[in-house]
């Protein structure tokens, strides 16, 4: 009795062995290999549940949609591409801005009214255009920090006043910051090494009475207050007509033909 079930109990044994490597469920009574229906596998336990043709094509269960679709974009890189562009057609935009508006001016008014008129220099003392039109020409020019041109300019206004203040001309630039950049305009002073004087105007009041539209813009006066001269904008190559009309105004030579 005991042979008996031995024998049938190897039996099933090896059936069960034959099943497996003929590939058959038993539970359906079928061969794997030849059922069409993919087998679908829990994600949660780690495992692919997507069906074999979808895992195939790269499909993404959720949405249906093909994964390379669903590649996140380099957003970085795309900011910088439209950062690029808007930078460009800023400076486009400035440089046809200023070739519009830059202007050179001959002028014969006088800055009748405004040369007893209390500037404040940095630094704590005060004057007017009076006192310093008693010692010779004076050279105004309208600035401020944020203003690229205007500190481009000013290098060279800073080599004009060591050449000529010998000949008695004055260098006076007027600071159009608000009073909160005050520590800012003297950082930019301390840091370019300008040594010429510096007339604050925060409220712009004398940029609005001399006209003062665009900055920078350079006004050069004669010792009886006579604008001989006016120059709004700076483009490089500029500084070689303001020397120009320096020099003609202290007598060293005559003034170049210049085209307004």
């Amino acid at each position: 009795m005991t042979q008996d079930w031995n024998e049938r109990r190897d039996k099933a044994d090896r059936r069960d062995s034959d099943d497996r490597r003929e590939g058959i469920d038993r539970r359906a009574g079928i061969t794997r290999r030849e059922t069409n229906d993919p087998v679908e596998i829990d994600n949660r336990n780690g495992l692919d549940r997507r069906k074999g043709p979808t895992r195939r094509k790269g499909a993404d269960p959720r949405g249906g949609l093909d994964r390379r679709l669903l590649v996140p974009r380099n957003d970085k890189k795309i900011g910088k591409v439209i950062l690029g562009g808007i930078i460009m057609a800023t400076l486009a935009l400035s440089l046809i801005y200023y070739e519009k508006n830059i202007s050179t001016e001959p002028l014969s008014g006088t800055i009748g009214g405004m040369e007893t008129q209390q500037l404040k220099i940095l630094g704590g003392k005060n004057t007017n255009l009076k006192t310093l039109l008693a010692e010779g020409p004076v050279l105004l020019d309208f600035w401020a920090t944020w203003c690229s041109p205007c500190l481009k300019e000013m290098v060279h206004l800073q080599r004009f006043h060591e050449k000529y203040q010998g000949y008695g001309l004055t260098i006076l630039t007027v600071n159009q910051d608000s009073p909160k950049s005050i520590s800012k305009v003297r950082s930019v002073l301390k840091s370019k090494k300008f040594s010429f004087m510096v007339a604050l105007d925060p409220n712009g009041k004398i940029a609005k009475r001399l006209n003062a539209k665009l900055m920078p813009t350079t006004i050069l006066l004669d010792m009886d207050g006579v604008i001989r001269w006016m120059h709004q904008g700076y483009l490089p190559g500029d500084e070689i007509e303001i020397e120009s009309r320096i020099q003609a105004l202290l007598g060293l030579q005559e003034p170049a033909s210049l085209t307004s």
